[in-house]
């Protein structure tokens, strides 16, 4: 008889756990990927950019986000001087323990991995790269706007002059995060979750190697929450080593990880459109990282 009432006792905490999780709407993620991709290319420099940047602040406030701050930076790109612009928002900023979530928003102004030679002046709508990692963050905050989490206080970061760099110098790229990085003061977050290409029709999330080897447990906690909740685009294998906006912050140590899928044939193409995307891919990162905050 006591046997039976645990076994009651704790199938109702379970449940109960469960049911305070919030569900990641897929619709309205996707709809904040093509609201994105409907500016246009949003390429720094461009009028897209500074529209993608004020709606993603008017999205913030509309989610009750406190003290979004716009982090100003310059770099100089190809000879040519440009302003980089990160985006902070923090909820219940009053909480010690933190989880910063990362995304990039600028898109690259260079098809140059196109399949034809005269695209590859043209600047991409970028719908996976980077609209799919920003969408997932901007349903986040819908969430925790509206259900404050136990243990956390979240900050999200959206990270500009990530897509600009020249290949095979990893000096190039990542500019936004490199400057949050080398500026941040303060205790540091418990764990930094960067998703970068995230929305991709056939979704695969291996671990990417830096993540691993510097925040394992980081990686386990994520991974294993994806795998429990059904999810069987998450796979126990170390495949790519990627310079991408965790590796700053790794650099700063924090304990940071990158969720990626790199296996995408359009990227950094003119066809990286929001057809190539899926609703499902977006809710199999978002309702993992609402897990990982709720929990």
């Amino acid at each position: 008889m006591r046997n039976l009432v645990l076994a009651l006792v704790t199938s109702i905490v379970v449940v109960n756990c469960s049911s305070s999780i919030p569900k990641f709407d897929r619709e309205r993620a996707f709809s904040y990927l093509q609201q994105q991709c409907d500016l246009g290319p949003r390429y720094p420099g461009s009028e897209e950019i500074e529209l993608c940047r004020d709606w993603i602040i008017d999205v913030l406030k509309d989610c009750n986000a406190e003290n979004i701050k716009v982090q100003e930076f310059s770099a100089e790109i190809k000879k040519e001087h440009i302003t980089g612009k990160n985006i902070i928002a923090s909820f219940y900023p009053q909480m010690s323990r933190r989880i910063l979530l990362g995304a990039h928003y600028d898109t690259r102004p260079w098809a140059d991995k196109d399949a034809d030679p005269q695209n590859h002046n043209t600047p991409i709508i970028g719908a996976n790269d980077a609209a799919s990692g920003v969408a997932v963050l901007l349903e986040i905050a819908q969430n925790i706007s509206q259900t404050q989490p136990a243990q956390f206080g979240i900050d999200l970061v959206f990270f500009d002059l990530e897509d600009m760099g020249e290949y095979g110098d990893n000096s190039t790229w990542c500019l936004g995060s490199t400057h949050f990085a080398e500026n941040f003061s303060g205790p540091k977050p418990e764990k930094a979750i960067v998703v970068d290409m995230i929305g991709d029709n056939d979704l695969d999330l291996h671990i990417e190697y830096s993540s691993y080897h510097n925040s394992p447990n980081l990686v386990k906690e994520v991974w294993d929450l994806g795998r429990e909740l059904g999810f069987s685009e998450f796979h126990y294998k170390i495949n790519n080593k990627i310079y991408d906006d965790h590796i700053p912050l790794i650099m700063k140590g924090f304990n940071a990880i990158v969720v990626i899928d790199m296996d995408y044939p359009f990227w950094h193409t003119i066809d990286d459109t929001p057809d190539k995307c899926s609703q499902n891919s977006l809710f199999v990162v978002g309702q993992t990282l609402l897990n990982l905050i709720y929990e």
